[in-house]
């Protein structure tokens, strides 16, 4: 998606749309069109710290796509996400570089 933002063909590209995205694994409830529980308070939180164009992970989507070796990772540190006891190893997918 970013990617496609970048590209000479996206219409809007000039325009000054960026997107940021945090992203984590684990259980969701679905109640109707609602989705709760922690993995959603993560991720949240997660995109929160995102900057424009940025794409943040946590330490289980690192651990599950860097084995893949498809994508390259920039570690941001520790981070303290509110709602979450323990502070959370965050990383970059550096996109960019791919």
């Amino acid at each position: 998606m970013q990617k496609e933002l970048m590209s000479p063909e996206f219409p809007f590209r000039d325009t000054g749309l960026a997107i940021r995205m945090g992203m984590t694994v684990g259980e969701l409830i679905r109640e109707e069109q609602d989705l709760f529980g922690m993995s959603v308070v993560m991720a949240a939180w997660i995109d929160a710290m995102a900057g424009a164009g940025q794409i943040l992970t946590s330490q289980i989507v690192y651990d599950l796509l860097s084995r893949a070796g498809q994508f390259k990772f920039d570690s941001v540190g520790e981070h303290t996400l509110k709602g979450v006891a323990e502070a959370q190893k965050l990383y970059e997918i550096n996109w960019r570089q791919e």
